[in-house]
């Protein structure tokens, strides 16, 4: 019965779209990232920051925390974990969503990254399929970037008829770790 059932609206467009597409040659030298997205801001770090991918669960809250890009503390393999918002690490705003994203049926996921400075777990609203990219397909960022935005990024990338901001993992974690501290 589950595989008699009618898909959802837009899957099989998306699904065509994305076998449709051509394959283009990949110069040698490429790196692997992760893309996800959070609010309406589609964003990429490179797979070595990550040690997994998780279905969402609960985030416990810690007690007399003001800090609002600490979300809490989440178990992720009988460990406990902190969990850190993207959103306000980063000063996304969280109330834009594009209606792509809004038509889309996606599932939020956790996020487990593991750098030298230290652990974390990020709730984001999708994550897509790894992708390799050289470092020359990078665009600069436009002007209109907000400067705290911007000052995260690497770059742009092309990728689905969308613009994923390449994040600096170095600075990303330099700057949480100063929230935590």
């Amino acid at each position: 019965m589950l595989l008699d059932r009618e898909p959802p609206p837009g899957y099989l467009a998306d699904s065509t779209a994305r076998v449709a597409e051509t394959r283009q040659q990949k110069l040698p030298g490429g790196q692997g990232l992760v893309i996800f997205r959070v609010a309406a801001e589609w964003l990429a770090l490179p797979t070595a920051v990550f040690q997994e991918v998780v279905e969402m669960r609960p985030i416990h809250s810690l007690p007399h925390r003001q800090n609002r890009v600490v979300k809490g503390l989440v178990a992720i393999r009988g460990q406990l974990q902190i969990c850190v918002s993207f959103a306000e690490l980063l000063g996304l705003d969280t109330l834009a969503v594009s209606k792509d994203n809004l038509a889309r049926r996606t599932v939020p996921r956790l996020l487990v990254t593991a750098h030298q400075s230290g652990n974390a777990v990020f709730p984001v609203d999708e994550v897509q399929v790894g992708y390799r990219y050289h470092p020359t397909e990078l665009k600069p960022l436009p002007a209109t970037v907000s400067l705290t935005a911007a000052r995260f990024s690497r770059g742009l990338l092309a990728w689905r008829d969308c613009n994923v901001g390449v994040l600096d993992e170095e600075l990303l974690f330099y700057t949480l770790n100063h929230h935590l501290a």
